[in-house]
């Protein structure tokens, strides 16, 4: 349906600027993720990876709280972090107490989220996502079924949502479709498979090399790219690609399972709830994923019809944005193999 292909064009042109933006950063818009360890009755070891979005000296001090804490080794309190680090803490036991993280940024959070994964002695491991509002967080030492719905639910949605490589291979998929029906059948096809990899690869039955996956991903949104390309010139009007999209994304879609893997495997899965978990992180990359297409078509229709500017450059806009996908899955692609040779 032309009304589609239009729609789908004009919606890389929008997010253009995030693309050529997000080229060089593809992983910057990762949470700072903070872990507490429990290594003896009165022994808690706190580390923290903050993103690289961070600027020198503007990292924030993180700090574990509780009213019989204090720290080991000489460490001083209220330093900025840096990229990553830990610290120990001697504990008197206070069952009564909680303990608490806290994020001190020198001077503003610059939209970051954080998770907080704290590992007791005994017991399965609680994880706590938290917006970038929050930086006093509360570690219980318990989980209910509720909270772990609500937490890797949300993980799901953040992760799709910050994830440039796989929403512009979401796009690509989109534009190859080129009817609503056909649509509905890609992004199915997609969402099965990449469930089943997910799977395997999170309750290690079958993994791939992280730095492999990486690489791979950005190659299916280069090989996307170039059919949409030779699409528009004419010569692709046959190919496999554009004959059976459904069948395309989903063998894509086994791939990027993995790559969602990567981030559930950092998250660590509750011994006792991990079906549940994995459940719902696949309930929310398919919720982040739907909000995601949805936006961008509600933005484009408005965009289309209010902004004539938009409508009669459209084609030439298009060209311009599918190149810079293309570009940009390329330096991926050449930035993602030199990581398998360091």
């Amino acid at each position: 349906m032309r009304w589609l292909w239009s729609l789908l064009f004009t919606s890389l042109c929008l997010l253009l600027t995030l693309t050529m933006t997000a080229a060089v950063h593809a992983d910057e818009a990762r949470p700072v993720y903070v872990e507490v360890a429990q290594v003896s009755t009165t022994e808690y070891l706190l580390k923290w990876k903050i993103p690289p979005v961070m600027p020198q000296g503007q990292e924030p001090a993180i700090e574990l709280r509780h009213s019989n804490c204090s720290l080991s080794n000489g460490a001083l309190a209220g330093r900025p972090a840096g990229l990553v680090g830990r610290k120990l803490y001697r504990c008197d036991d206070n069952a009564e107490a909680d303990y608490q993280v806290e994020l001190i940024y020198p001077n503003s959070n610059p939209a970051l989220t954080s998770l907080i994964v704290f590992k007791p002695l005994s017991g399965d491991p609680v994880q706590v996502f938290s917006g970038p509002e929050d930086t006093l967080v509360t570690l219980a030492r318990v989980t209910s079924a509720t909270a772990v719905a609500q937490q890797y639910t949300v993980a799901g949605i953040e992760h799709i949502l910050i994830g440039t490589d796989h929403l512009l291979f979401v796009l690509c998929l989109m534009m190859i479709a080129g009817s609503f029906k056909r649509l509905v059948l890609t992004v199915t096809g997609f969402t099965v498979a990449h469930s089943i990899t997910l799977s395997l690869a999170t309750l290690d039955i079958f993994r791939l090399p992280t730095e492999l996956v990486e690489l791979l991903i950005a190659l299916s949104i280069l090989l996307l790219a170039v059919e949409i390309v030779k699409h528009r010139q004419g010569g692709a009007k046959e190919s496999f690609t554009w004959r059976y999209p459904v069948s395309v994304s989903a063998v894509f879609g086994l791939l990027h399972g993995f790559g969602f893997a990567v981030v559930l495997q950092e998250l660590g899965l509750p011994s006792s709830m991990k079906v549940q978990a994995l459940l719902f992180f696949n309930i929310g990359v398919e919720l982040g994923q739907l909000a995601f297409i949805m936006m961008v078509s509600i933005a484009v229709l408005f965009v289309t019809r209010k902004i004539v500017v938009v409508a009669s450059q459209q084609d030439r806009l298009a060209q311009v944005a599918i190149y810079s996908i293309g570009v940009s899955s390329a330096y991926w692609l050449f930035e993602r193999s030199a990581l398998l040779f360091i």
